[in-house]
């Protein structure tokens, strides 16, 4: 097997490597976050410590009661031991009444601060722009969604509450040791000190190798998606052998990463383990001469050295959970990353989302106004191109040149060219799915509003005018219901009209629970043929004045093509059309044809007198 090295740049799948403490706003989206849980979180906070400092307090009543026995006055001295052991259980009973109702009240509270932070992160990143996409490989969208959420959700989502019972028995500990004997409270101040310096020592060290383990981790995943979605293109070439090893590579580098950070962790443990036993050595020691010298009574040492004792421990754990509090604030600011990311020019959030994050939102008003709009009520719109350049990224070549052309409502237009002429990247264009670098591209001479300087229509508004079926049908995992009805309005007699305008109707019904029938990940559970023509439904649902298809009959059997071009020509002969096809056939009763090539206009005019000509060049 190769054993080449990998680049660590490629090793970490381009994910940009952080030095130093965290960002800012990650605090000021945790504020977001638990804000709405404010005076709950602090009634919960009032409930814990109390009942912490309640069963931490056991341990003066029976130093005090030790102190009656050998005959030392107390504020004690005048109750039974009857009473005594009375006291001692309604303490230790309220005590853990209150820290129990603390954690599952606190826990399930942090969780669902910790699920609108998910939320909102999903609700920003599904309006990046396309290119982030296109950029981002797919395993290090999925990590952030999954690892580092894992990491998150692990400590915010309930043993958060352990974390800070800890810091409430430190704090209790403190004031019942100084209540026990002043001096001891100096153990304490010292035993801190030295914690807080090994944690500050290895600080940088484990949060460093933190952050690598979680850039490590999405190579392999991505490798791992890749693979699966082309195993019989693999197999075809026999390219196994190549890919197992590259997986295997990046792989060990994420297990060797993990295993480099456990010896952090152990060694940081190590560290904390050896202290607390040296410290507890000198506490013993101090506290049998404090008592020959009678600076101490039996009780109070027993009480304060109990503390002590625990006290060491409880700060040892305390820095423990520190450093897995860091990697949960690690795993916050990589998902704050993308919720701070901006988001499509032209898209604004819902009015759901409710982080201040400084993106454009659509008031509760204006959203329920735009949910009854169209932006024709007619069954047809006009479509104005002027002078378009567009290319994908500013480091590539343009895909489209000058592109000036209508498309009159009602009209059916084909485009023809050859691969990579830039028939696919005029449909981008039109969507408004990259942005446009010069010109521009109207619908009844509306033009999309994409900045706030701009005027134009809502862009979901603009793009809900078009109906778009691809060469490649997608379907979501879900009902069929769910897949055809998009906005959840439709009846199930207009579902099933339509699906037998496409000759699906009886097939259907004929499923175990026809319309609510599953369907799998990308349809996978249905032939291309089937998917096409449920595309094709969901088109004629949409009731969109305009019609767009790429490709849409290249892949399908001949008998579901026939029924696509006759929904052409029947469906949708009141609906403007733009089609693109290879198969010219498709294109024979367009009203006009505009030629592409090379992103320019070759010829536009009657299907008669452009179509020919296209067919000669294709024969030269």
């Amino acid at each position: 097997m190769s054993s080449a090295p990998i680049k660590a740049k490629y090793l970490s799948d381009g994910d940009t490597k952080k030095d130093g403490g965290y960002n800012k706003t990650i605090f000021e989206t945790l504020k977001f976050a638990y804000s709405p849980f404010f005076t709950r979180i602090i009634l919960c906070l009032i409930l814990g410590i109390t009942g912490r400092g309640l069963l931490l307090a056991n341990t003066n009543v029976i130093g005090y009661w030790v102190d009656t026995i050998v005959g030392k006055e107390n504020i004690l001295s005048g109750l039974s031991s009857a009473q005594l052991i009375t006291l001692l259980a309604v303490m230790a009973v309220t005590g853990f009444v209150l820290t129990m109702t603390f954690r599952v009240s606190f826990s399930r509270l942090s969780a669902q601060a910790i699920s609108s932070f998910y939320d909102e992160v999903t609700l920003r990143t599904s309006r990046l722009p396309m290119s982030f996409f296109d950029n981002t490989p797919a395993g290090r969208i999925i990590t952030r969604f999954s690892s580092d959420y894992g990491n998150v959700f692990r400590l915010f989502g309930g043993p958060l509450a352990e974390f800070i019972s800890i810091i409430f028995d430190l704090t209790m500990m403190i004031i019942l040791i100084t209540v026990a004997n002043p001096v001891y409270l100096i153990f304490v101040v010292f035993i801190a000190l030295m914690n807080y310096l090994i944690y500050k020592l290895n600080q940088e060290k484990l949060r460093t190798a933190r952050r690598e383990l979680s850039a490590s981790r999405s190579p392999s995943i991505a490798h791992f998606a890749e693979t699966t979605q082309g195993a019989s293109t693999i197999r075809s070439f026999r390219r196994q052998q190549s890919f197992s090893e590259r997986f295997e590579r990046l792989d060990s580098h994420f297990l060797t990463q993990k295993m480099d950070t456990t010896k952090s962790l152990l060694s940081f443990s190590l560290q904390m383990n050896s202290l607390t036993a040296l410290l507890l050595l000198v506490t013993g020691v101090s506290a049998y001469f404090m008592v020959e010298k009678g600076w101490a009574t039996v009780g109070s040492v027993g009480v304060a050295f109990a503390f002590i004792a625990l006290s060491g421990n409880t700060v040892q754990m305390f820095f423990e959970w520190l450093t897995q509090f860091e990697e949960a604030m690690i795993g916050v600011e990589r998902l704050d990353q993308y919720m701070r990311m901006n988001i499509e020019q032209g898209s604004l959030l819902p009015s759901t989302a409710t982080f201040a994050t400084g993106h454009p939102t659509y008031s509760p008003s204006v959203e329920k106004y735009l949910s009854t709009r169209r932006l024709t009520e007619e069954r047809n719109a006009s479509v104005q191109v002027q002078d378009v350049w567009f290319r994908y990224r500013e480091d590539l070549p343009w895909v489209l040149k000058g592109v000036n052309f209508d498309v009159k409502a009602g009209e059916r237009l084909g485009i023809v060219g050859r691969t990579g002429s830039g028939k696919s990247s005029l449909i981008q264009a039109l969507f408004y799915l990259y942005p446009i670098d010069k010109g521009q591209i109207a619908i009844n001479t509306h033009q999309p509003k994409l900045t706030a300087a701009t005027n134009g229509v809502d862009l979901n508004l603009y793009r809900k005018s078009m109906a778009f079926i691809s060469q490649e049908p997608i379907l979501f995992q879900g009902t069929l219901r769910f897949n055809l009805d998009i906005e959840g309005t439709l009846t199930e007699e207009k579902l099933l009209s339509v699906l037998a305008q496409v000759g699906l109707r009886e097939w259907v019904l004929a499923q175990p629970g026809g319309l609510d029938m599953r369907i799998e990940e990308r349809g996978k559970n249905l032939s291309l043929g089937e998917r096409q023509l449920l595309c094709m439904a969901r088109c004629l649902l949409q009731q969109a004045p305009i019609v767009i298809m790429d490709e849409a009959t290249s892949s399908v059997d001949p008998q579901s093509e026939e029924i696509m071009v006759r929904a052409t020509e029947e469906f949708f002969s009141d609906r403007t059309q733009i089609i693109i096809a290879h198969r010219l056939s498709t294109l024979a009763k367009c009203d006009r044809i505009l030629w592409l090539q090379n992103g320019e206009i070759k010829a536009l005019g009657p299907t008669s007198e452009v179509l020919p000509r296209f067919k000669n060049t294709e024969l030269v």
